[in-house]
């Protein structure tokens, strides 16, 4: 075997590099007196890396460039010829093997400069020592394949599209410069206020959220394309895209959430905070705490099984209003949507979805069962089991039988 021949089967069991040389020589592509410039350009680039991570007068430093070059230049020509390994040798026998490592590593620079979150700060250029810490991550031993390598890099761009999306919406709707929020928080208001009929074009406070959230729950409300348009029509075409996009997210993913009261808060931003407790929100409190007399677990049963029959909503049941519930339970039902109602209207937003899973998933079912009179074998025509279930469960005026 002679030198080059030698030389390549050092090269077995490496990545894309050694798939297209070896390829690329088979192929006649790459031709001799390229294998020896490739060869020269192996020992000069594996110096050099060397002295970039530590020193290349040790072995293991020496061993490693080596592992490292080659994983550049693979990253790089797969990424190159899209995995087509023609292209990728054809690119070896017509640019030099230290332009092929360079290119990996601008690649790998690129996308350490990605962003890893959404914050609206503007990015100061990463150091040299950041840098290298990357590249040295990226490139020995785990190197990272070009799959990922996209797939890093998609999830990166995704996110630089909605920093610059916030960008311009903070400078649309005036932000303050010291105001640091999340693209993602300030894209959800937006879109929730251009989906409201009547939202108007600025950030909302506590109050004026709540009465969006109100406004986009029924589901006659529908999306209004044409208000979308006028929201962005001084927009560039990149940023209307990513605007587009993010309406699509909204409506497919948070508008359910909004309708089954199961959304967030912390997903928007609300203009001084989502802890601002407005007005409205002290009024609610106010008013729940004095329902509920302090958040008590029977008087919160109490108060949703009136409200689920259409029955007077009080904190406490007298028995003639428990008889009158329980009938209505046998003859219509509960009405869940009428619970839903007023926990809209008069519990906390802290607490909404905590009691209405409540409601879903413990009272309702309970309650349905312990009021029926559907076994004919055990028959409660007196109402005795559910008076004997109401007085266990909820905050009644009357006392059982001893």
């Amino acid at each position: 075997m002679n030198t080059s021949n030698t030389n390549l089967a050092a090269f077995d069991q490496r990545r894309f590099f050694d798939k297209a040389l070896t390829f690329g020589v088979a192929q006649s592509i790459i031709s001799a007196e390229k294998l020896k410039s490739i060869e020269t350009d192996l020992a000069k680039g594996m110096v050099q890396i060397a002295n970039y991570f530590g020193t290349a007068y040790l072995r293991p430093d020496l061993e490693l460039a080596v592992i490292r070059m080659t994983n550049l230049i693979s990253l790089y020509l797969e990424d190159h010829a899209q995995g087509d390994l023609q292209t990728a040798a054809q690119s070896l026998q017509k640019n030099t093997l230290l332009s092929h490592s360079k290119q990996g590593a601008d690649m790998l620079r690129r996308l350490h400069a990605m962003p890893r979150d959404t914050l609206l700060l503007k990015q100061s250029a990463a150091s040299s020592e950041e840098q290298q810490s990357f590249l040295n991550e990226m490139s020995g031993d785990t190197q990272i394949s070009w799959p990922q390598y996209q797939a890093d890099l998609a999830r990166g761009q995704a996110l630089q599209n909605k920093i610059d999306l916030g960008f311009w919406l903070a400078k649309k709707l005036r932000l303050g410069n010291e105001e640091i929020c999340d693209a993602e928080q300030l894209i959800a208001s937006v879109m929730l206020l251009i989906l409201a009929p009547d939202g108007k074009v600025k950030l909302p406070n506590r109050k004026e959220f709540n009465a969006l959230i109100k406004a986009v729950k029924p589901k006659k409300i529908s999306y209004n394309p044409a208000r979308f348009e006028l929201f962005f029509s001084d927009a560039p075409p990149a940023i209307a895209r990513t605007a587009d996009a993010e309406m699509d997210a909204f409506l497919t993913q948070e508008l359910p959430k909004i309708r089954e009261n199961s959304f967030n808060l912390e997903t928007y931003f609300i203009d001084g905070g989502i802890n601002e407790i407005s007005d409205y929100d002290a009024a609610i409190a106010k008013n729940w705490q004095r329902l509920s007399q302090n958040d008590d677990n029977a008087v919160i049963a109490t108060l949703f099984l009136l409200v689920a029959t259409a029955q007077p909503v009080k904190s406490a049941m007298l028995k003639r209003e428990a008889t009158a519930m329980v009938q209505a339970v046998r003859d219509h039902g509960f009405n869940s949507a009428l619970v839903t109602e007023f926990i809209e209207n008069h519990v906390p937003v802290e607490l909404r979805e905590e009691l209405a899973d409540f409601w879903e998933h413990d009272l309702k079912e309970e309650a349905e069962t312990a009021l029926a009179n559907k076994d004919p074998e055990f028959p409660d025509e007196y109402m005795e089991r559910a008076f004997k279930y109401l007085l266990k469960t909820c905050n009644t005026t009357w006392k059982g039988r001893s």
